[in-house]
C-alpha cells in the first residue's frame, strides 16, 4: 500500500471487513492531525526563534500561532470526533432529504 493513497487497494479493500474499512480510515485520518501537529510545532519554533533574534520587541509569531492553531484545533476536534458537523448522522439525513426530493418529483 503507498503512503500517499487514502485507501486500501481493490485487493486489499476484499479482505477488509466494514468495521476493519472504518478503522483504517480513522487511523489514516489520525496520522494526518499528527503530522499537522508536528508541522505547526516545527514552523511556531522557527518564527519564535526568528522573532526572538530580530530583535523586533513585539511578539508577531502570536498571530500566526494563533491564527494556525485554529486550523489545528478544528482537524483535532473533528478526528477525534468531538465536533462532527458532517458526519456519518449529517451523511444520512442528507441521503433521506435527497430521496424525498427525488421521489416527489
Amino acid at each position: 500500500m503507498s503512503t500517499l493513497s487514502m485507501e486500501p487497494n481493490m485487493h486489499e479493500q476484499k479482505d477488509l471487513s466494514e468495521e476493519e474499512r472504518e478503522a483504517v480510515r480513522y487511523v489514516r485520518k489520525l496520522k494526518l492531525f499528527y503530522r499537522h501537529l508536528m508541522l505547526y510545532a516545527v514552523v511556531i519554533f522557527g518564527l519564535f526563534i526568528i522573532n526572538l533574534f530580530t530583535g523586533i520587541g513585539t511578539p508577531w509569531f502570536i498571530w500566526p500561532m494563533l491564527g494556525w492553531g485554529v486550523g489545528v484545533a478544528a482537524h483535532g476536534l473533528s478526528v477525534f470526533e468531538v465536533v462532527s458537523l458532517f458526519g456519518p448522522d449529517w451523511e444520512q439525513r442528507e441521503i433521506e432529504k435527497r430521496l424525498q426530493r427525488t421521489r416527489r418529483n
